[in-house]
């Protein structure tokens, strides 16, 4: 308001900071006026004292969004952890924090999701919670075809034919993966609020950037359920805090496309699912896989997110590896080293693990260090240097794990 001053802003949002941010909740403000007044000023009265204190969303569901948001964004760890504990503080419930990772999986994949487990536990064990895992699921997982369907109906809207016929034909199987397991699984689940679910992957969408279709589908979809104008505008104005303005006009655009057309009804002719493979079957498959390219065990992996989400690892072994890596079309080796590629050119915090596993997967499946370091190079001149260097960096360490120095070998036999 043009009648405000700064002082009133950064009032009103030092208040909001304190109902996120808790017990030393202006630690991280104080340590920036040491270097920058005037950020540290910017950092409580646009974010916290402009956007997040307007009426338009009830807190908690702002800061899942926020979540989202910085989910999707991938290296900036402390802040997901600052926004995770600030959604407990705006009364979100532990449930609904972990629940909304398996958004997080069908949106944005299991490196950004892996990544964040840890940082959900360390955020629960720092506040004692006496928190139960979400519960595994149950069946044999057959049906999932038809959970699928259904969700699509209560999640998109506008023409989701056009947008699978535009890859469909190439890649049929990429089309009933999407709804076998993107929706019929990981989107299926009920324990997060369905307007939450359907604002997160709006936010985790727009964060991302350059998924304009995917992201029109489901603003359509989040209209056509219930989601307010309104309040699609307040998540994307909370956009411009966390991925800048150029992500939030660009979704706006989006936007206001769909808002010109109001209230949309699906248009989609899937054929009827054949669901011919139970569970059981798809994670057979994924642990002789596991442990051939890895020399993981599968039950390690699934066992692993035992204390928050048991789902998860049954997920990476079931879907990452018995129903994608297991396909014939190219051969194991291939496979690990376009994985490199991928993880190496995304080059965010979250995939630097991942790059090191399926670095030392390429290595197991039969790819020569030489292989793995010209694949990596070949990165330069589309990711950047920056990035293919700190990949090369990581080859480097981990061929240096495997291959220790002749004096290393000395010391070690001594």
């Amino acid at each position: 308001m043009a009648s405000e001053t700064h002082e009133d802003r950064f009032s009103r949002g030092l208040e909001m900071l304190r109902r996120i941010g808790g017990e030393n909740f202006d630690g991280p403000i104080n340590a920036l006026a040491e270097t920058s007044a005037d950020l540290s000023r910017f950092t409580v009265e646009y974010p916290y004292g402009d956007v997040l204190s307007r009426p338009g969303l009830d807190l908690p569901l702002r800061q899942l969004c926020t979540v989202s948001m910085l989910l999707a964004d991938g290296s900036a760890q402390p802040q997901l952890k600052f926004h995770i504990a600030g959604f407990l503080n705006a009364g979100g419930t532990p449930e609904a924090i972990v629940e909304l990772l398996f958004v997080s999986v069908a949106v944005l994949g299991f490196p950004a999701t892996v990544n964040a487990v840890g940082i959900v536990r360390s955020v629960f064990a720092e506040r004692e919670l006496a928190f139960q895992p979400i519960k595994p699921a149950t069946g044999d997982g057959a049906g999932r075809g038809w959970a699928g369907r259904e969700m699509l109906e209560r999640l998109v809207a506008g023409d989701a034919q056009g947008y699978f016929d535009r890859f469909a034909g190439t890649a049929p199987d990429l089309a009933q993966l999407s709804i076998d397991f993107g929706f019929g699984e990981a989107l299926a689940r009920d324990g997060l609020d369905h307007k939450a679910k359907l604002l997160a992957i709006i936010a985790m969408l727009a964060a991302t950037g350059n998924r304009a279709d995917a992201l029109r589908l489901h603003l359509a979809g989040a209209i056509a359920n219930g989601v307010t104008r309104e309040e699609i505008i307040e998540l994307l104005i909370q956009l411009s805090v966390y991925r800048g303005f150029p992500s939030a006009l660009n979704a706006f655009s989006v936007a206001l496309s769909v808002f010109a057309l109001g209230v949309q009804t699906l248009q989609v002719d899937i054929p009827a699912p054949v669901d011919t493979e139970s569970r059981s079957d798809r994670l057979e498959r994924g642990n002789a896989l596991l442990a051939k390219s890895s020399a993981a065990s599968g039950d390690a992996v699934v066992r692993s997110f035992d204390d928050i989400a048991p789902d998860l690892g049954r997920m990476i072994v079931e879907h990452s590896y018995g129903e994608v890596f297991s396909r014939s079309g190219i051969d194991l080796k291939t496979r690990e080293l376009s994985a490199c590629a991928a993880l190496a050119a995304i080059g965010s915090a979250t995939t630097e693990t991942p790059l090191r596993v399926h670095i030392n997967a390429a290595l197991n499946v039969g790819a020569s260090r030489e292989e793995i370091i010209e694949t990596l190079v070949n990165l330069a001149p589309y990711s950047g240097y920056p990035a293919t260097q700190q990949a090369i960096r990581i080859a480097a360490e981990e061929f240096a794990k495997s291959n220790p120095s002749s004096r290393q070998r000395k010391e070690e036999s001594e």
